[in-house]
């Protein structure tokens, strides 16, 4: 773990540790949530922490607090994301009824910390966290619903959802260390989610299990490129979506039409475009080195 990994980390602890109000088994439980993601690394509360350096004159050592409320939120709302899509193996699947408690607690404690900053402008940051939450919780709502199936209504999901998220990240960063936002940061913020959702759409489909998108008949661009193909393992496939009991899926001839077919090129390329995109809006923003290539990595 680098420096910034770990300055965000131990600012989590102590964040969690002087929450009196969370009581014993809640404290258990969401502590060893945070250790189960620990490994991931901080990505959000580092687009906060890099965005408040590009635009702050002096230095703040509470930006760690937030960046560590950044990711409280962001681990909670993948918590609810887990236990409603019931594919993942975390500890917090084990036991949903007492883990929905602990994400409700790790929001409040979330916006709690940044409030108890010294930060200026930390009420209009705290609106900014509530406002692009409640966006990726309106994309999450579209996703369960599983209706957007065409390319327009699944990157909007995607937007709200993810991009939503990745943005508030920046925006929180920029409005703590100058007082307002700008649309640049708030662009690439959105694309760097749409990027990375539309890298997890391709990584879901690469192994035939519980996780993938396609036999859980849950659309992403992938599959909505194959589905949109006039041959017989397309016409499979969309059989196989409306529930024609007949169907059985050939995973050979399937995963080599979305490899073969144009289905993973196509997903590629849009999230090419999306990259294009967000670089063509960071060239404007006077970030440092050290956070420019942090912002570009993400956009790989």
């Amino acid at each position: 773990m680098n420096n910034l990994d770990e300055r965000i980390n131990e600012s989590l602890d102590i964040l969690v540790e002087n929450e009196r109000l969370l009581g014993q088994e809640l404290m258990l439980l969401l502590k060893s949530f945070i250790e189960e993601k620990t490994s991931v690394g901080f990505s959000f509360g580092k687009l906060c922490f890099w965005h408040y350096e590009a635009f702050s004159d002096g230095k703040n050592e509470d930006i760690y607090k937030v960046a560590a409320a950044i990711e409280l939120l962001i681990l909670s709302f993948d918590i609810i994301d887990d236990l409603q899509d019931k594919d993942s193996d975390y500890i917090w699947n084990k036991t949903p009824e007492l883990s929905l408690n602990v994400a409700l607690a790790m929001l409040i404690v979330a916006s709690k910390a940044i409030d108890e900053t010294s930060f200026k402008h930390k009420r209009a940051a705290i609106r900014l966290l509530e406002e692009y939450a409640l966006k990726s919780i309106n994309g999450q709502q579209l996703d369960l619903l599983n209706n957007c199936r065409d390319e327009d209504s699944y990157v909007q999901m995607i937007t709200l959802k993810s991009g939503s998220l990745t943005a508030m990240g920046c925006l929180i960063g920029e409005m703590l260390a100058k007082g307002e936002i700008s649309k640049e940061v708030e662009a690439y913020g959105k694309y760097i989610g749409i990027i990375q959702q539309i890298k997890n759409d391709i990584q879901s489909l690469k192994a035939w299990g519980p996780k993938n998108d396609l036999l859980n008949k849950r659309y992403s661009l992938p599959i909505i490129y194959l589905l949109s193909q006039k041959n017989d393992v397309s016409k499979s496939v969309a059989s196989y979506y409306n529930d024609d009991i007949v169907t059985i899926l050939d995973n050979n001839a399937t995963e080599n039409e979305l490899t073969n077919g144009g289905a993973i090129r196509y997903a590629i390329t849009m999230k090419n475009v999306y990259k294009f995109k967000a670089l063509n809006y960071l060239e404007n923003v006077a970030i440092n080195e050290l956070g420019k290539d942090f912002l570009q990595n993400l956009m790989r």
